[in-house]
């Protein structure tokens, strides 16, 4: 309520807008790390919370937010090269002391990649039409689970609640270990490589794939910059597409959902034309120089 009142009344600009997730996020996490409780499951109820109705992820999209994706990009990097760093590669063979081998992990984790997640949204995915049509979204949507950061922190979390100096317990914790980092490993690589594997394919059989029609924004300002998903048009407007595009080299290739006149476009084509003439004049006098 605080954000939507602040909001309408234009007290955040949108660079505060977009990064009020990760604001929140920082408090949160020193909070929930002074009293002692879980840090990870406090975001997750916060982010929740945040958009709960929706409004701040459509509110993100209408102001074509890049900054949270910039950010969720940076944090999962870290977040892997840990987990590359951090891999048990001698605990994965241990017979004699645990009875965990290279292939009891490698069945294991076909078995949770098939019933982790498949079996319960071919169950429940009647339930979220809007969401889920048919079982084949099912499957799709269950098979891309992935297992990550989020099964390290808490196999970190209960090293620590187990007593290491009771040999039962410090049993489980030696069996543990190397279990939870195997299936990260085989998550990352199964779900890794499927993308590609998933790209050659629809490239294959020809396959479209999904894109968003360009639409007008209004300029709120002379001095608002471009964004990078979006091109001049007439001196007010821009035509950007979603967050994911780039513009193309000619502003006519782009398939608009609000068509520009002829007379703006050709304009807003001659700018785009100068300024690129003007970047690389810019950019030879500066290798000469």
């Amino acid at each position: 309520m605080a954000i939507r009142f602040s909001l309408s009344h234009k007290w955040i600009d949108t660079e505060s807008y977009l990064l009020f997730p990760t604001a929140l996020g920082l408090f949160i996490v020193g909070t929930c790390g002074a009293i002692g409780t879980s840090d990870l499951l406090a975001c997750f109820v916060a982010g929740c919370a945040l958009n709960w109705d929706g409004q701040f992820l459509a509110e993100t999209e209408r102001r074509h937010d890049e900054v949270n994706s910039c950010i969720d990009v940076l944090l999962n990097f870290g977040g892997f090269m840990y987990v590359g760093t951090a891999l048990p590669w001698g605990q994965f063979q241990q017979p004699d002391t645990t009875g965990i081998t290279v292939p009891r992990l490698l069945g294991l984790g076909i078995l949770v990649l098939l019933f982790r997640r498949i079996p319960a949204l071919l169950i429940t995915y009647k339930a979220m039409p809007s969401a889920v049509k048919t079982w084949k979204e099912a499957v799709f949507m269950g098979y891309f689970g992935p297992i990550g950061v989020g099964a390290v922190y808490y196999l970190e979390h209960t090293r620590l609640l187990f007593n290491q100096n009771n040999p039962p317990e410090k049993a489980v914790v030696d069996a543990l270990y190397p279990v939870v980092y195997f299936l990260v490993l085989v998550s990352i690589i199964v779900h890794g490589l499927s993308i590609p594997i998933l790209s050659a394919l629809y490239k294959y059989y020809g396959v479209s794939t999904i894109t968003d029609d360009a639409v007008e924004i209004q300029r709120r300002s002379i001095y608002m910059p471009t964004p990078p998903n979006a091109f001049k048009g007439d001196q007010n407007t821009f035509v950007a597409y979603n967050r994911f595009f780039r513009p193309l080299a000619n502003l006519s290739m782009l398939q608009l959902a609000h068509t520009l006149s002829r007379e703006d476009q050709r304009s807003a084509t001659t700018e785009f034309d100068e300024e690129s003439k003007r970047n690389e004049r810019g950019t030879v006098q500066a290798i000469n120089w």
